[in-house]
């Protein structure tokens, strides 16, 4: 897995399973209004995305650039949302 970001809280850490580089961005609609979105160019595969929840401690003293290589194994089951609902392409990784 490689890292991808910190969520907005420090209390998660995204990953993906391919690095991303390349980012193109384009402008997409969604739920009626104009939202920049960035797209992987080239990617080798359908790129999946890999969540593991820590502390804002631990994240505090990672020092992590987008591309490192992390010792994590994504699993086969879904992150939900507070409703219960699957988050398309985002899986439980540790």
């Amino acid at each position: 897995m490689h890292f991808f970001k910190f969520t907005t809280t420090k209390k998660g850490l995204v990953t993906s399973t391919e690095p991303l580089t390349g980012m193109k961005t384009t402008t997409k609609m969604i739920g009626g209004v104009e939202v920049q979105v960035r797209e992987q160019a080239g990617a080798t595969g359908e790129i999946k995305f890999g969540f593991t929840a820590i502390k804002p401690e631990q994240a505090a003293q990672m020092e992590l650039s987008v591309g490192d290589e992390l010792p994590l194994t994504l699993t086969d089951k879904p992150v939900t949302d507070s409703d219960g609902n699957a988050i398309p392409n985002l899986f439980w990784a540790h």
